[in-house]
């Protein structure tokens, strides 16, 4: 179980400073196996909300690609064994 958070960014639509907002329902994120053991991530993202264009955004990591829940790990090993 984990939660991704960090300081607000800009907007991108408008520059303008955005503010933490809450966190999205928990993502079932699928990693590469760990001593013959599935691994299962719980993570609850951050979201941020633009204080003037009102504009949402989600916060972002490099484990998984935007708007998905398959990890790139995992990915890239499915890609190697195709």
């Amino acid at each position: 179980h984990g939660h991704l958070d960090y300081t607000a960014p800009k907007c991108l639509k408008c520059k303008g400073q955005m503010a933490k907002y809450d966190y999205q329902k928990a993502s079932k994120i699928h990693y590469l196996e760990t001593a013959g053991y599935p691994l299962l991530f719980r993570l609850r993202k951050r979201r941020f909300k633009c204080k003037e264009c009102g504009k949402m955004a989600v916060a972002e990591t490099p484990l998984v690609k935007k708007n998905h829940q398959i990890s790139v790990a995992v990915n890239k090993k499915y890609e190697k064994a195709q």
